[in-house]
Formats: structure tokens, C-alpha cells, sequence
């Protein structure tokens, strides 16, 4: 009995920092902070899916072909052993004995998982101040009370073991195996299942309905995600084939990225191989889906396009990407200007300046067809100001959550940015990861613009959005899985 005393009462103290700590991000909110969850969890969010950065890749051949090309992670996933990536079923999987978070398909793989053991003891000592199990009584928690709750843990086990943890290490917290039902949160492993079909979401036993109907519209997607896991664990990064068929007419019949494969003469059956293909080509085809919207492919022979908060892992990840899926796309375009703005962009192991020279393909040197490439590591208000500016056709924002309040270093530098970008009269593509962040996208382009703004396209699905499943931690009640441009708007 001696020992539940300071066991409860350090329950009872984590209790009242994260109602203390809700009870601040509440009255944030009360004060004008529409951003509640972003405000939070943005730099987390964006940790999660870093990738380590690769060298730049060069077949050295007459193409001088250039690329920058991001290398896979590990994902923690309660379906796969946590040593050998090997895929769990109910039968073989064995939870760590310790932390009782993490899961193996043997006991010799429990034991021979030697990363684990440092995080593995912070864990335990946690999870003793938790009364036994780090997700005791979560069931009184809200979503985001939960949220918050989960990142508290976070640092509690960074202070344990003096360093941060990895992304891989963050998701065995975030993303753990309890009942999905919010009001429930069962955690002992022996009265949980897990989804036939996915297994990566879990609910009680001896209450089946506590598997939520709504599962039904993610478990495909969350057999994708676990798949390209797998694949990536065993084979590396999946790396599909390109088109590189140059069309001689626009394809206006074509309304998805499916059709334009096709249409490319690269139509992909592999479910994986196409979520990492459509992951690729979402930037250039929603910037050129955007253009043809506007009637604006044929008006020039030079296209200039910026992308506005650019991310060296999304917009610039396999740069001739911009050649195949928009210059091939468009006969009449001879130079694409593609400019990628952003603070981000300041990666000291990015060669820029080689990035800069990437060369077209053969056929289109031929054709003096080419497509320029420059880097502005600034805010967008900043290059805006210089002398080397280029004006452009097309304004992209990717996922670049306007609405936020507290972006670049907890500073909101989007009012400034917003009024040169809408001053421009040049189109205008934003795109976001849900369908919840789009309306607020729209509604902020409008608050900040000093011109009244044409809605080209009103936010809708994006038909050209990637098909790449990640997981959601920020607004995971609404939608556990989340695309890069999975919505889409076009103001004018």
C-alpha cells in the first residue's frame, strides 16, 4: 500500500498539468486563436514526416540527369514486429514485457531488440507514475485533452533519457494500440483486437461495436500505409516508373491522375507503386489542373509558377517531376519557370546550386524546351522586394495552412505574404491536407486580400491529390489518415 500512495498521487498531478495546460490553449482560443490543434502540434506534425535527406543522384550519362531524392523512414506500427518489420497476427504477436507498448512476433525478437531498451526503461518509469500503464484513465480525456496529453508524455521521456526522440520513437506514444472508441481507450493488450483487415486499429474484445462504422472508409488506406511499410522495410524506397512520353496536345479530357498516366502510356496496377507516383506528380498536375481551369496553358510560351512555403521533402523531392507530369503535359509551354520560396528551404546539405542546373530530357534540348529552377530561402513578402523577381502565372500555396496563426517560428507572416500574392491577379492554387483546413484556407485568402477575389474552383476533393496514406495526429478524431493536396481550391 505504501507504494500507490506517490503513484497516485503523481497520477493525480499529471491530471492537473494537462487540464492546466488545456485550460491555456482554451483561453488562446477564447482570445482570437482559431488554431488550436496547428498552434500545438505543427513542428510535430511536420517531424513526423521527415524523411533523412539523400544525396544528390546523377546517372552521369549524355542526359545530365540531376535529382534530390529523400530516403524512406521507419514507421512505428503496432501490425508489424518492432525488429523485423515481419507483418503480426493475433496469434504471433507478443507485447514488450516491460513498457507493454511495442510488439514482436517472438519472444527472441523482444529480446533482441536492442534500440528499444533506453526508451523502453524511460517508458517504465512513466508508466509507474501512471499507475502501471502510461494511458491509464484516458478515457476522461477529450481529443484534444488526449493530444496534449501525449505530447506531455513526449517530453517526459525525452527529460529521462536527456535527448530527443526520434520520429519512429514519437509514434509508439502517438499512435499507440487502445480501443479507438474515445470514450473508452481500453489499453491491457489481453481485451483488445484488432482490425481483420488493417490490424492497426484496435477495440475491445467483448465489445465489438466499439469498432466505429467509420473505420470501414480508412481501413483500405490504412492497408495501403501498412504496405508500403512493409515493402519499404524489405526492399527500400519504392521507386516507380516515370513516364516520359511527351504529348503533342493538351489532354483536356483528362480529370485525374489515373487518366493522365494513362495518357502518358504509364498506367500503374501496383497499388503501392501508384501512391508513390501520385505522390510525385500531385504538385505539377494540381498546378497545371489549376492553369487549365483558367484557360491560361495556351496564352504563353513561358510559364512561370512560385511555389509559396515550398518544403525541400514535398515540392522539390525528384525535381523532374516538373518536366514530366506539366512541360510533357503542354506543347505549346518552351520555358517553365518553377520558383520554390520559402524560410525551409535553408538545408545546409542541399545542393541547391546543382539542383539549379537540372537538365530536360534529350528530346525536349532538341525542341529548346527547358525548364529553370531556382531556390529563394526568404519569406515570399521578401523576395517580392528584390530585383531579381520574376512575376508569375501561378501562385501555389501546397498544404501551406493558411489559416494558422502561428506559422514560421510561431510567427503569422501570412497577412503580408497573402496581400502581395492576391495584388499579383495572377491565379491562385491552395491546397490542404483534410477537407476541415480547406474553407478556413479560403476564408483567410479572403480576410487578408485588399481586392475582392474570383472563385475559380471552390474547395473540393483534388482528382489529382496523392493517394499516399500518412497518419494524422493533429485532427485524428476527424480524419486518422490524411494526402498531400487532398483538397483543393482556384481564386483569381
Amino acid at each position: 500500500m505504501a507504494k500507490k500512495s506517490p503513484t497516485a498521487d503523481n497520477s493525480t498531478e499529471q491530471s492537473a498539468f494537462v487540464a492546466s495546460l488545456q485550460k491555456k490553449l482554451e483561453h488562446s482560443v477564447a482570445n482570437g486563436s482559431t488554431d488550436l490543434p496547428n498552434n500545438l502540434l505543427e513542428n510535430l506534425q511536420k517531424l513526423l514526416h521527415e524523411e533523412p535527406i539523400s544525396d544528390v543522384e546523377s546517372s552521369g550519362d549524355e542526359e545530365d540527369y540531376v535529382e534530390y531524392v529523400y530516403r524512406p523512414r521507419r514507421y512505428f506500427l503496432v501490425a508489424l514486429c518492432n525488429f523485423c518489420k515481419n507483418e503480426l497476427t493475433p496469434q504471433t504477436k507478443v507485447p514488450c514485457k516491460r513498457c507493454h507498448l511495442l510488439y514482436y512476433c517472438s519472444s527472441e525478437h523482444m529480446k533482441s531488440d536492442e534500440q528499444h531498451r533506453q526508451i523502453c526503461y524511460a517508458l517504465q518509469q512513466v508508466a509507474d507514475n501512471c499507475g502501471g500503464h502510461i494511458f491509464r484513465k484516458c478515457e476522461e480525456f477529450t481529443a484534444e485533452q488526449f493530444r496534449s496529453y501525449r505530447i506531455v508524455m513526449i517530453r517526459q521521456i525525452e527529460s529521462i533519457i536527456n535527448r530527443p526522440l526520434t520520429a519512429t520513437e514519437q509514434e509508439v506514444i502517438l499512435f499507440p494500440r487502445i480501443c479507438c472508441t474515445p470514450t473508452c481507450r481500453e489499453y491491457h493488450f489481453e481485451k483488445l483486437v484488432d482490425c481483420e483487415h488493417c490490424g492497426q486499429v484496435a477495440y475491445c474484445r467483448n465489445k465489438p461495436e466499439h469498432l466505429s462504422k467509420s473505420h470501414q472508409q480508412w481501413c483500405e488506406s490504412y492497408q495501403l500505409f501498412k504496405r508500403l511499410e512493409l515493402v519499404q522495410a524489405k526492399c527500400g524506397q519504392i521507386d516507380p516508373s516515370m513516364p516520359t512520353k511527351i504529348l503533342r496536345d493538351i489532354p483536356g479530357a483528362c480529370s485525374n491522375t489515373k487518366q493522365i498516366l494513362s495518357k502518358l502510356d504509364c498506367a500503374v496496377q501496383d497499388a503501392c507503386e501508384f501512391s508513390a507516383l501520385s505522390q510525385i506528380s500531385t504538385c505539377p498536375l494540381t498546378a497545371w489542373y489549376a492553369l487549365k481551369l483558367c484557360g491560361h496553358l495556351k496564352k504563353s510560351e513561358e510559364i512561370t509558377i512560385h511555389l509559396i512555403g515550398a518544403e525541400i521533402e514535398f515540392e522539390v523531392d525528384a525535381l523532374h517531376k516538373w518536366e514530366l507530369f506539366f512541360l510533357h503535359l503542354n506543347p505549346n509551354t518552351k520555358k517553365l519557370n518553377i520558383i520554390f520560396v520559402g524560410p525551409e528551404l535553408s538545408q545546409g546539405n542541399v545542393p541547391f546550386a546543382q539542383l539549379t542546373k537540372t537538365k530536360c530530357c534529350r528530346s525536349c534540348r532538341k525542341l529548346q524546351r527547358n525548364v529553370s529552377y531556382r531556390f529563394q530561402n526568404q519569406l515570399y513578402h521578401d523576395y517580392f522586394n528584390l530585383p531579381t523577381y520574376l512575376p508569375p502565372d501561378l501562385i501555389c500555396f501546397f498544404n501551406a495552412g493558411l489559416y494558422r496563426y502561428n506559422g514560421f517560428q510561431m510567427e503569422d507572416t501570412w497577412p503580408e505574404t497573402i496581400r502581395i500574392a492576391t495584388n499579383l491577379k495572377c491565379p491562385i492554387a491552395v491546397t490542404s491536407y483534410t477537407a476541415y483546413e480547406a474553407p478556413l484556407d479560403i476564408s483567410r485568402l479572403m480576410q487578408e486580400s485588399s481586392r475582392k477575389l474570383n472563385v475559380v474552383l471552390p474547395p473540393i476533393l483534388n482528382p489529382f491529390a496523392s493517394q499516399k496514406p500518412e497518419r494524422n495526429f493533429i485532427s485524428d478524431e476527424d480524419a486518422p489518415l490524411m494526402f498531400k493536396n487532398y483538397y483543393c481550391f482556384v481564386v483569381e
